[in-house]
């Protein structure tokens, strides 16, 4: 279809742009046969028809036969934009990488450098369009995956979110579905839309529907492991593929996606007895037996508890694993949180924060004590160690002018187990921006 459509190439539309005759754009043999063969790789999966229509629309714009994969890409995605050919975004991973720049990833995500390393160089393929480059035809596959595994508190979250900063250069094109909202038999239709017959099969689904309004995104699947097995299977066609039809019988593809997975699994399992969790790993596990460990229990996972190993096989290698985080990361962490609720304060109130240095050990100790919860343990911390006695004392003084400050002189362990933190208020100037 695609040789036959080249030689009828000259009838369609009539001219190009400018008003001459549109040229195919190839000349001898063999640049035919390139040209040719390009269509037809671009146009796996479509109907004949739709071939047709895709040489119509290129021709309308003037676009020369050699052009087909990206008239293809306009008509199944429904936007001519396309941020993957461009040099930007090549010059957008190298700055993400570069821990100079304010908003790389490895300053977003602190202690994570096998991670982050092994997560750029997935993005790098992505750029290069050399994702599933091995297969014989690779298809319309997703332009990256990536399966994100480890403890929980470690940044995979924010990692994710880094990646959408970095690809396409906005928060907004980053999409969060939390998967233990997916746990029921029917909740795949939220997803991808309800059948004919049944309520809400006129919204279509929140996948499919986010996907088509701005096919260039990053994806997160959180808690993967929650999920209903009827959800598994819908991303095994997504990772094969690269589409999915919904319930109205329209197909939306994820050629422009990133898709990421997160997931706990490899860290703890049940056990068979008492059936209560247990840790796997714990913190100061050596990072390459940690990895083994983890990546060998997710596959197990998936191919003897829930019975999917070929989705297993289709995310292959991309399974990235977060270490625990480590004593200095944790402190750094802490110090961040810390300048972030003395930002508060004084944007939101007007008041400056100061943390004496023996307050700041205890708290430092407190909060860092309790590796296996990760950075999120330490901001669990600081809320009941910190912010509440804060709170608790700014209440206690409504006529409280800008320009105080805040002195946290004591944080003490009683016997009974509570933390007592002295809050002092003192009258002084503040610098409204946070300096």
């Amino acid at each position: 279809m695609a040789r036959l459509l080249r030689e009828r190439y000259g009838r369609y539309a009539g001219k190009g742009s400018g008003g001459a005759p549109a040229s195919s754009g190839d000349t001898d043999a063999e640049e035919v046969a390139r040209s040719v063969g390009a269509f037809a790789r671009a146009a796996t999966g479509l109907s004949l028809r739709a071939m047709e229509e895709s040489v119509k629309l290129a021709r309308s714009r003037g676009m020369p036969f050699t052009a087909m994969p990206d008239a293809v890409r306009i008509y199944r995605l429904g936007v001519e934009k396309n941020p993957w050919s461009r040099g930007e975004i090549r010059r957008r991973i190298l700055d993400g990488e570069d821990p100079a720049n304010e908003r790389s990833i490895p300053r977003r995500v602190l202690g994570q450098e096998a991670a982050v390393a092994m997560t750029l160089d997935i993005l790098k393929r992505a750029a290069l369009g050399l994702s599933g480059a091995q297969a014989t035809n690779p298809g319309h596959r997703p332009r990256g995956v990536l399966f994100f595994a480890g403890p929980t508190g470690t940044g995979k979250t924010e990692l994710a979110k880094a990646v959408a900063s970095v690809l396409f250069d906005s928060d907004q094109a980053y999409l969060r579905f939390d998967m233990s909202e997916f746990s029921a038999a029917h909740s795949a239709d939220r997803l991808v839309g309800a059948p004919p017959g049944y309520v809400g099969y006129e919204a279509g689904g929140e996948l499919t529907s986010a996907v088509r309004e701005n096919p260039f995104r990053v994806i997160l699947f959180d808690e993967i492991e929650k999920a209903d097995k009827g959800i598994l299977d819908k991303f095994l066609q997504v990772l094969e593929d690269g589409r999915l039809t919904d319930g109205q019988g329209v197909t939306t593809y994820f050629s422009e996606c990133v898709l990421i997975f997160t997931s706990n699994l490899g860290v703890q399992r049940t056990d068979p007895d008492t059936k209560e969790r247990e840790w796997i790993v714990e913190p100061g596990t050596p990072y390459k037996e940690l990895e083994t460990t983890v990546k060998d229990n997710v596959k197990k996972h998936f191919e003897q508890v829930i019975g999917r190993p070929e989705l297993m096989n289709r995310i292959g290698g991309n399974v990235v694993v977060f270490d625990f985080i480590s004593t200095p990361i944790a402190e750094r962490i802490f110090d961040l949180q810390v300048g972030n609720i003395q930002r508060q304060l004084a944007q939101g109130h007007q008041l400056a924060l100061e943390i004496e240095d023996n307050a700041r050990r205890e708290l430092l100790d407190h909060c860092t004590r309790d590796k296996w919860n990760g950075g999120r343990g330490i901001g669990m911390v600081l809320e009941t160690h910190l912010i509440n006695p804060l709170a608790r004392e700014l209440f206690a003084a409504p006529d409280l002018g800008p320009g105080s400050t805040v002195v946290v002189t004591d944080v003490r362990e009683t016997e009974s187990g509570r933390v007592d933190t002295t809050v002092v208020i003192k009258k002084g100037a503040v610098d409204a921006s946070g300096a």
